[in-house]
């Protein structure tokens, strides 16, 4: 009898590991951002509203031309995860609206992943890191060179 309680034991032990296991490799999925709607991107009138009427309307962009401030940019995207493996993007929705010398909406443009291109990084050589350099180098590494108050004529 002792033999058949193990018996049973170990199959729920084991029916509840391979559920446990089927349970965590179920796909994660999650969203980031915010797109709106092309209803309420109707509402925008292309050289009427101004960024605060497009405030109003549509709400705050999640982020803004890094050089140009003209640009406004709503971005969302999706991603799924799948057990232990990285996250991959499945949807990505950018919403961008450009404003003229006067401030009015001049365009609205939308696109997804498919407009994307793909940005090749080139590794670069910085010099060496404080911690990098000898204990010496670091002591009489300055000397001999000159200081703001020479500069200033502060130094005579």
């Amino acid at each position: 009898m002792a033999k058949t309680s193990l018996a049973h034991e170990l199959r729920l032990l084991l029916g509840a590991a391979l559920c446990a296991t089927l349970v965590s490799c179920s796909p994660i999925e999650r969203s980031h951002g915010y797109v709106p709607a092309d209803d309420q991107l109707a509402e925008i009138a292309v050289g009427d509203d101004t960024r605060d009427s497009v405030i109003e309307k549509i709400g705050a962009p999640l982020t803004r031309g890094v050089e140009d401030e003209d640009a406004w940019y709503y971005v969302s995207s999706e991603r799924r995860t799948i057990g232990p493996f990285a996250p991959v993007t499945t949807k990505r929705d950018i919403v961008a609206v450009r404003f003229s010398d006067a401030g009015t909406v001049e365009n609205i443009e939308r696109f997804n992943e498919t407009d994307g291109q793909v940005v090749v990084l080139t590794a670069r050589v910085t010099d060496p890191s404080v911690s990098e350099l000898g204990i010496l180098r670091r002591i009489f590494g300055n000397v001999g060179t000159p200081s703001a108050g020479d500069f200033l004529g502060e130094g005579n």
